[in-house]
């Protein structure tokens, strides 16, 4: 995977004041974070998030991480191996303490993927194949599923491992429930083996975490201190950037990255985003909860979503809103996972008539009214989206409410399945596909399937091809079963699809943080002079 700059470069500034006798300690480096959004919690196992899972993992860490290449390493496991086709063994870093002194082994790894498998936890797909974990010795934990996993180191560089006994003692063994007024100890507090440690958390206001002397690992800059800030308002974050008051800006609105690249002393970059945006549709209900639709609910039928796809003109949208920095797509994947489909990747023709024609045949030649719920703090301009596929759908005879809402407001409607229409973007966590299939288009069950399926779509065709692509070990078979099952969810229109974006960072000169198309923070990576 390529990552590009516009202007990347690090200018190295000598700090030294001395005397004959006296050197003065080198200052303290703080590195100070602005996005769009707050974390919505500290507990690890809670929120699948980006910015959440971003900024926890300075503070928590899992078996399995990634290198600068993105390929899997060594986290908390040094190594891993496939003992049969459904056991798994993973030796431990040795001589690892969490951050109050506690040592770090196999016991926390059991205790930390049985909490990530409870119906509160948002993580429970990544652990979904676990039968059993049993400790072998205090560094070996064994790992058996209930089918053969190839993906399973992967998925738990997602599970974040915490201190069983710390956890325990503080009453927080049950993951935080984001539909209920949660007050778990683990909500406000951490405890993790990572880098940093958090010593003031004020949700919506600004997360600080100090350097962590004991961590086991190795940092590429010597960061002492760092100070997370959400800043909703995309002039005010690009404002504290080129005034000197945040030192990073994650989420740089498109309209702003020609003047950034123009600016002195600012450094962008950027890199292919994983996440792709699209829009859901209400499936379950019999009459659509959100809008006046004559007792009806319209998403069901076929020719009112195939009506949708060519009434939104992603093009446009790419040219106006984004600034060029997006990729129209027929896909729910973007380029660079496994799965993804050429052949399949022709957009809808933009023709609002022949939308106007197929609403009509589907018995709406008046058209109807629904709820469209958008997320004001987190996308890439997911507002001026939303407005643009508003008027887009006016064409066609469907009046949109616009519900512009925080993020802490939209995720836990969309959780609570309380939406009829919305705009949702979706990374690939593992960067596979299978994640897709697995958590987002499959029927909903226990075990994780579904777990983000959100719409209540279910086709059986593609969750037994989901299912049988899960546990193929030839690669070209599962490639093809996998976008077979793709090709069945777009012939469904089971969501609308709209673009991938281009993720752009933008950082003060003498700062230097890769770009992850995640749009995860790897702090460390990130240098400082």
């Amino acid at each position: 995977m390529t990552f590009s700059s516009s202007r990347l470069k690090t200018t190295a500034l000598a700090l030294a004041a001395s005397t004959a006798l006296i050197v003065a300690p080198a200052a303290a480096q703080t590195l100070r974070i602005a996005g769009q959004g707050d974390l919505g919690t500290l507990d690890p196992h809670a929120q699948n998030a980006q910015v959440t899972m971003s900024v926890l993992s300075m503070v928590y860490e899992t078996l399995v991480t990634r290198d600068r290449d993105l390929n899997p390493a060594p986290g908390l496991a040094l190594s891993w191996e496939p003992t049969s086709d459904t056991t798994w063994q993973f030796e431990l870093r040795p001589d690892v303490t969490f951050h109050d002194g506690s040592s770090f082994g196999a016991e926390d790894v059991r205790f930390s993927i049985e909490r990530a498998r409870q119906d509160t936890s948002q993580f429970v797909n990544f652990v979904g194949t676990i039968a059993e974990v049993n400790v072998i010795d205090d560094l070996t934990v064994e790992i058996v599923t209930t089918e053969t996993d190839p993906l399973l180191p992967g998925k738990l560089g997602y599970v974040f491992i915490m201190d069983s006994d710390w956890t325990t003692d503080n009453n927080a063994t049950v993951p935080q429930d984001l539909a209920a007024e949660d007050s778990s100890f683990a909500v406000m507090n951490a405890n993790g083996t990572g880098p940093f440690t958090v010593t003031e958390r004020a949700p919506d206001s600004r997360t600080v975490l100090e350097r962590n002397p004991d961590y086991w690992g190795e940092m590429a800059g010597e960061i002492d201190e760092v100070i997370y800030l959400p800043i909703s308002s995309a002039p005010t974050r690009i404002s504290a950037l080129l005034s000197n008051e945040v030192d990073l800006v994650v989420d740089v609105p498109p309209q702003d990255v020609q003047r950034l690249e123009a600016a002195e002393g600012v450094i962008t970059a950027r890199a292919p985003d994983l996440r792709t945006i699209f829009f859901g549709f209400d499936y379950a209900s019999d009459v659509l909860r959100h809008g006046e639709t004559g007792g009806t609910n319209p998403f069901r039928d076929l020719r009112v979503r195939q009506a949708i796809d060519h009434a939104i003109d992603a093009e446009s949208i790419s040219r106006v809103v984004m600034r060029g920095l997006s990729q129209p797509t027929a896909q729910l994947i973007s380029e660079d996972n496994f799965g993804w489909d050429a052949a399949l990747d022709e957009t809808v023709v933009f023709d609002p008539e022949r939308g106007r024609e197929l609403m009509a045949e589907a018995g709406f030649a008046d058209g109807f009214s629904t709820r469209m719920d958008c997320p004001t703090d987190t996308y890439t301009n997911p507002e001026q989206i939303c407005q643009a596929v508003s008027a887009m759908l006016s064409q066609i005879g469907i009046d949109i409410e616009l519900n512009l809402i925080p993020r802490t407001q939209f995720i836990p409607l969309l959780w609570e399945r309380e939406s009829s229409f919305f705009i949702i973007g979706f990374n690939t966590a593992y960067f596979d596909g299978m994640y897709v299939l697995e958590t987002l288009l499959m029927t909903t069950a226990d075990d994780g399937e579904g777990i983000y399926n959100y719409t209540g779509y279910s086709n059986p065709e593609l969750d037994a091809l989901a299912r049988e692509a899960r546990v193929e070990l030839d690669v070209d078979r599962r490639l093809q079963l996998m976008q077979d099952a793709f090709r069945i969810a777009r012939e469904d229109v089971a969501y609308a699809p709209l673009h991938s974006q281009t993720l752009v960072w933008a950082m003060r000169e003498g700062v230097s943080a890769q770009v992850r198309p995640d749009n995860w923070v790897e702090i460390r990576w990130v240098e400082m002079n």
